[in-house]
């Protein structure tokens, strides 16, 4: 069975079993099963495995870490549903990984060493060139503060639970009668009548709303027509920006930077570029491959022997670009290699292999590495100094405002006097909707608006904004939410329930217009009467755009007129302006087009069957399971 996986790892399942490893188990939590602690009070058990509450904490840690980066304020803003959420996540996902993992060795299921090793060193991921990369393999464990044998523990597990899985869906497979349901379902055609029936069709009509139904309305409705709640803030900013400014070193400060930072002032070496290209297709047979590789090797022999290269190219049907200079780190990261092989004017490359077909690669000129003088760098040499000492300096100053503004809740003068900042001010604004100032940021307003700072009227955290620039705010006024006035509001009421009646009588209208076609009325008549338009589209398919996508959902859903004696099958549905009545004549089954079409639906639902199977299988081992959970995982 691994050695299955290991054959379709240069697929999809590659994909899957990658994201298995590192995104499921190391940013979701669920690797924390691996980690020890059994020293804690288990907090469930699966068939007598006991999942620790240690692991339980880590899991769930992992899963609100994932989840609050989602959120754009500072701070734990997540909300208590959110957190059982995340917590009953968590908790199933240790039980889920516990029964699969049983379920896979109880079925006999086994993943060596050795074999670990191999599909490791296999993976894509974890090469450069081709080659399995120790340094790659250690910069992606970096990244999932795993260690090596949990790492190669997740691995273990996961090819052992994903054994079954890939198992049932290799094993699955469609009758050839399934394709051609499939296929007479999905490329079926109706042929559709409908009428639109806008709603405003009937707002333009008298409708009297009396000021008992408005006054009534308003009643019901006050939250409605509340006025929004307002606050301004004053607050103190720190700005790298600002920072920079202030900074005036001198040509002899910026000489001895420039001395400190040489290698940052080098020109790296250059070359100027012409390249041969052999264009290979994507699905080139071996036998092409071999072709080009000929004419490649020919090719490189010829320049090598000190032939013209366009002529060359044109000889051997290749294509010449024009020269170029670039340096390696400007050259496509597959040309790099040969373009280092390249020593001296008139170097010919070896044919190498990219996405595109095989490349040849001539130096037609090499520019040796220059250290550039003081004076042709000298603004790039003062930038740079600038922002470095502005950057320490903004670290700095930014951890004292963070200490003055939390040891004097109370007030920001304190920080502003210390540090030099003015105490600036914002227009008021709501939470939902801010204004030019800092109130445009959404955590700037939600902060605003938190019950720290609105309610027990402290200094604000630290607020990023920019990546350059931070705020500690503080509320200065508050304008409470107040109920508007009836007077205020009667026009807008009165609109809204004119709206609503008019959608009251279209609906009804089109529910009557139902009821006369399904009894015979002829539809062209019954349109003309009331100066609507009845719509034929013929035979359209169930993805077409010719008509709107709810009549086309509608007819796609009604019976089949076959079915009633060839009747035409009516129905009504919303549309984004009004209501629609629907009419399907015929029903036309869809036909395979070729036989590769017929391949790929029958793999799709080979796909699909699998899934469902596994998923059947996963559900039953679940609910066989033996589940006790020891206290609620709080």
């Amino acid at each position: 069975m691994l050695q299955t996986i290991r054959e379709h790892t240069q697929g999809w399942i590659a994909g899957i079993i990658i994201g298995i490893i590192i995104l499921t188990f190391a940013l979701w939590g669920v690797h924390s099963y691996f980690v020890g602690g059994s020293a804690n009070n288990y907090i469930a058990e699966v068939n007598g495995v006991e999942i620790t509450k240690d692991q339980f904490n880590i899991s769930y840690e992992r899963l609100r870490r994932q989840a609050q980066s989602q959120y754009t304020t500072t701070g734990n803003t997540t909300l208590p549903r959110d957190e059982s959420a995340l917590k009953a996540h968590a908790m199933q996902s240790l039980i889920d990984m516990e029964v699969l993992k049983q379920a896979s060795l109880k079925q006999g299921y086994l993943v060596s060493d050795r074999q670990i090793n191999i599909y490791l060193q296999s993976l894509p991921e974890f090469q450069v060139d081709g080659q399995f990369s120790l340094d790659r393999f250690q910069e992606i464990l970096a990244n999932t503060m795993l260690s090596t044998s949990e790492f190669l523990e997740l691995i273990r597990t996961s090819l052992l639970i994903d054994q079954p899985k890939l198992g049932v869906v290799f094993s699955s497979f469609s009758l050839p009668d399934e394709t051609v349901s499939t296929i007479a379902l999905v490329n079926q055609e109706r042929d559709i009548d409908y009428i639109s029936i806008p709603t405003q069709y009937f707002i333009s009509q008298p409708i009297v709303i009396s000021a008992d139904r408005i006054k009534q309305y308003y009643d019901q409705n006050k939250s409605d027509f509340m006025t929004p709640e307002q606050v301004n803030i004053e607050y103190v900013e720190l700005s790298l920006k600002n920072l920079m400014s202030k900074f005036n070193p001198t040509d002899n400060i910026l000489k001895t930077f420039y001395n400190e930072n040489i290698n940052s002032y080098t020109q790296p070496t250059r070359w100027k570029i012409i390249s041969m290209e052999f264009p290979v297709a994507a699905n080139a047979t071996v036998d092409q491959m071999k072709q080009v590789v000929q004419k490649g090797d020919l090719a490189y022999k010829a320049l090598k022997a000190g032939g013209d290269f366009t002529k060359i190219a044109k000889q051997y049907a290749a294509y010449s670009g024009n020269p170029a200079w670039m340096s390696l780190t400007e050259a496509p990261a597959d040309y790099q290699k040969s373009i280092a092989t390249l020593l001296k004017s008139g170097d010919v490359s070896e044919p190498f292999k990219t996405a595109k077909g095989l490349v040849i690669l001539k130096a037609v000129e090499v520019q040796e590495p220059k250290m550039l003088s003081f004076d042709a760098v000298k603004d790039k040499v003062r930038e740079t100094y600038i922002r470095q000492h502005a950057e320490e300096k903004f670290t700095d100053l930014r951890d004292q405002l963070a200490d003055l503004t939390y040891e004097h809740p109370d007030s920001l003068e304190l920080a502003a006097k210390n540090l030099n900042l003015p105490i600036q001010t914002t227009e008021l604004f709501e939470k939902t909707k801010g204004g030019k100032d800092i109130s445009q940021y959404k955590k700037v307003r939600d902060i605003a608006f938190s019950n720290d700072v609105l309610n027990l009227q402290n200094n604000s955290d630290v607020i990023q904004t920019t990546p350059d620039s931070i705020v500690v705010l503080r509320l200065k006024s508050h304008v409470a939410s107040a109920l508007l006035p009836l007077n205020q509001v009667s026009a807008q009421i009165e609109q809204k329930l004119k709206a609503q009646e008019a959608e009251s009588r279209a609906d009804k209208f089109s529910q009557d217009l139902l009821s006369r076609l399904q009894t015979g009325a002829d539809p062209k008549q019954l349109a003309a009467t009331f100066k609507l338009k009845w719509n034929s589209t013929g035979l359209i398919g169930r993805y077409s755009n010719k008509i709107d996508t709810a009549i086309l959902d509608a007819a796609f859903s009604l019976p089949n007129p076959a079915n009633a004696g060839n009747k035409p099958s009516y129905g009504v549905t919303r549309l984004p302006n009004g209501y629609g009545v629907v009419a399907v004549k015929s029903v036309k089954s869809g036909v395979i087009a070729n036989p590769k079409q017929a391949a790929v639906y029958a793999e799709q639902i080979q796909n699909s069957e699998g899934l469902l199977e596994y998923e059947l299988y996963k559900q039953s081992q679940i609910a066989k399971a033996k589940v006790k959970v020891n206290t609620p995982a709080a």
